[in-house]
């Protein structure tokens, strides 16, 4: 994330992973899931359970 002012310095900020999905999560946003090893297929859906090791229960 970056913000923008009048003569302010771009400020990034990191967002562990785990936090993004649980935003995800309270905000029942709808997310695609782009699968690694097959670039051309995604799952679609809203995140209903996540665990610790990041795996998704998608609805």
């Amino acid at each position: 994330m970056a913000y923008h002012g009048q003569g302010e310095k771009v400020q990034k900020v990191m967002v562990q992973p785990i936090n993004l999905i649980f935003r995800y999560l309270q905000n029942r946003s709808w997310i695609q899931v782009w699968l690694y090893e097959q670039g051309n297929m995604w799952i679609e859906g809203c995140i209903t359970g996540f665990n610790e090791y990041m795996n998704l229960v998608i609805r």
